[in-house]
């Protein structure tokens, strides 16, 4: 591989999917795994043998690339506004099972709008706010909606949506309050629909930093929990997550030795990016990155430790989220070995 290279160690990868697929079949959740992170229809095609039921996405040109890739059963855990990106809604439906989640009651007009026009029916969540405040409306709004949803045409009424992301970032004792607290949030909303004579079909919710407490608790039936299958620094070291293991690497090397005590590598944050840390090194002991540059990465040497010109460095990034995004291509190795390359064709800003 050519540097700066980004590869995911499918045995790991393949033993972190097994963990979140287990636990899923244990507590009768089927798996929809975010692909915010991946970006690649190959990987998403990975996870599906594996035993998702189809992926999540954050907007409609995630949706669009995995159509593309022969990926047919998607949910944008999104709200999708404005008559261009609802145009590019309805095109995805012509070829898919898709999903959208609603809050807002002209939104879900306009959607119906297009959506009939065009022939194709576009399945609708009710989005709850389980206490994130970015998005959703209270239980008690959650039937309103979804009777504006059966009325319409063009649209079905599929479920409720309901994401905890302000507990991701949780000590494990308030990460448990908080889980169980947003899962009564949704409980209310789906008591509400159920008293009102709708049944929910689907009820989403979970991410990679709480998933284990999110099936467990009895409220959600499809996890979108993703990002957990590649693991990073965030997911272990800030989310806590238990029993995953590094999957997503990078590899760089070393451009100049010529200051005493550091090294340069070709990773920047253009790289491994500059959201939320720095990078972790771990084939050499006894070496931090110390600052990351645009297209370089300055690294600090312990006592003794030497590097020399063109000397191969691995890394892992701090969250893969704002990693995968900024490469073309991800190598899948397995024992060392590169079995194949998956374009990453979903990374760019369109929502």
């Amino acid at each position: 591989m050519d540097t700066p290279a980004l590869w995911v160690d499918l045995e790991v990868l393949e033993s972190n999917i097994s963990k979140m697929v287990a636990l899923c079949e244990e507590h009768q959740v089927f798996w929809r795994p975010h692909v915010k992170a991946c970006k690649s229809p190959d990987l998403a095609h990975r996870l599906l043998r594996s035993g998702a039921c189809g992926v999540t996405c954050a907007k409609v040109s995630e949706a669009e690339v995995m159509l593309a890739g022969g990926i047919n059963d998607i949910l944008i855990a999104n709200e999708v506004v404005g008559v261009q990106k609802i145009s590019k809604l309805v095109e995805v439906a012509r070829g898919a099972r898709l999903g959208v989640a609603c809050d807002d009651e002209s939104n879900i007009r306009e959607i119906s709008q297009v959506a009939s026009k065009a022939g194709v029916t576009i399945d609708v969540l009710v989005d709850i706010d389980v206490g994130v405040h970015r998005s959703g409306v209270a239980p008690s709004q959650a039937v309103p909606l979804a009777q504006l949803v059966s009325d319409l045409p063009g649209i079905s009424l599929r479920g409720l949506m309901g994401y905890e992301g302000h507990v991701m970032r949780m000590g494990a004792v308030d990460k448990e309050m908080a889980s169980a607290k947003a899962a009564e949030v949704l409980a209310e909303a789906c008591g509400r629909f159920r008293e009102a004579g709708y049944q929910p079909k689907i009820i989403s919710g979970g991410g990679s930093g709480n998933y284990w407490h999110a099936v467990s608790l009895g409220i959600i039936n499809e996890l979108q929990a993703g990002g957990g299958s590649l693991m990073d620094i965030t997911y272990r070291d800030k989310m806590h997550l238990p029993g995953h293991q590094f999957a997503l690497f990078v590899n760089a090397q070393v451009i100049s030795i010529a200051i005493a005590g550091r090294a340069t590598l070709d990773s920047g944050w253009k790289t491994t990016g500059c959201q939320n840390g720095l990078p972790r090194i771990v084939s050499h002991e006894d070496i931090q990155v110390l600052e990351l540059h645009a297209e370089h990465g300055v690294v600090v040497l312990g006592n003794g430790v030497k590097l020399r010109p063109a000397e191969r460095v691995t890394m892992v990034p701090d969250y893969s989220d704002s990693t995968v995004l900024l490469h073309r291509k991800m190598y899948a190795v397995r024992g060392g070995t590169i079995e194949d390359c998956w374009p990453i064709t979903a990374a760019g800003a369109l929502q």
